[in-house]
């Protein structure tokens, strides 16, 4: 698909959308002993590179000194490394700034998201495969995922930013729109297919009766309930300007078991999905089981926050 193809999503479903997005920022991790860019950092870099050439959006690469609560200082190869990083940015036509700071990094981050008007957020995900099982997301991209307002994008270390299948998963609700919008979007840019996840359930009252009277009777309800929720997942994908219609996948186990199961099934190169967060109360988090199932998966992730979502960290 050539670039300058207009990135829509369904309007006024969000605050955030693809074709909003002015400025990213791209958070750049140096290697304390080497000063390398990390693997997962460049992923990113590449990423945010790809899609600001085709948005036109800034790019801002963040880079911070803290290190396990202490500074490391910029060594003449990391200064090298970062300025290459803006070099080609800039060579690709996109304007293009370099940010320093001794904060956390993911506190410098959230807080671009609250005082700069971040519209997108791109890290790596954790290099070493032997990290901890459930925990290969990366300290900060957890905590962003957690609290920041803005969509964060964690990028697969090593991916090569083709993107020829990209799933979502969608509860149906407005978050869940404005996954499978943004989704779209990028199936639309990057020529992939699109997949839908959906978990659904049953009225457990209901089957009792049904299982009690007539079993063949419930597994007949069971079929229409069903089609009427793939129906009503399609339907939600009615304005999304598609060339062919998605792929649905509905699963009657919990959200991040069926989620699990289809990444595994799919294995997708990018997982687009809503917060599990409830919107207008802060400091609620994603949740620990969501958070092992995210640090488990082995596919870029893609994570966007509800409407009314409130940040737990203060902008200044």
């Amino acid at each position: 698909m050539p670039l300058g193809v207009s990135l829509r999503l369904l309007s006024g479903t969000a605050t955030y959308s693809m074709e909003r997005i002015l400025d990213m920022w791209v958070g750049v991790e140096l290697q304390p002993r080497s000063q390398e860019v990390s693997q997962g950092s460049r992923g990113a870099f590449n990423q945010a590179l790809a899609l600001a050439c085709q948005v036109g959006a800034r790019v801002t690469i963040m880079h911070s000194t803290w290190h396990e609560g202490r500074t490391v200082p910029i060594g003449d190869a990391g200064k090298a490394a970062l300025d290459a990083m803006v070099t080609e940015a800039i060579g690709a036509g996109l304007r293009t700034r370099l940010e320093v700071t001794d904060q956390r990094p993911w506190l410098a981050l959230l807080r671009a998201a609250l005082n700069e008007s971040a519209d997108l957020i791109l890290v790596g995900k954790r290099d070493r495969l032997e990290a901890p099982s459930g925990r290969r997301l990366g300290s900060v991209a957890t905590k962003l995922v957690r609290k920041c307002p803005a969509p964060v994008w964690v990028v697969k270390p090593g991916h090569d930013l083709e993107h020829k299948l990209i799933l979502v998963a969608t509860d149906l609700t407005g978050v869940g729109d404005q996954a499978l919008g943004w989704a779209a979007s990028l199936a639309r840019w990057r020529g992939a297919a699109l997949h839908i996840v959906h978990a659904w359930r049953h009225d457990s009252e209901a089957q009792e009766r049904f299982q009690g009277d007539d079993p063949e009777a419930w597994q007949e309800e069971l079929s229409n309930l069903r089609e009427e929720t793939r129906v009503a997942v399609l339907e939600r994908c009615g304005n999304l300007d598609l060339s062919a219609p998605p792929t649905v996948h509905l699963s009657r186990k919990s959200p991040a078991r069926a989620i699990k199961e289809t990444v595994g099934h799919l294995v997708p190169d990018l997982l687009v999905l809503g917060s599990l967060s409830r919107a207008g109360r802060a400091g609620i988090f994603v949740g620990e089981t969501a958070e092992r199932l995210m640090g488990r998966l082995g596919c870029s992730l893609l994570v966007l926050k509800p409407d009314g979502f409130e940040c737990p960290v203060a902008a200044d």
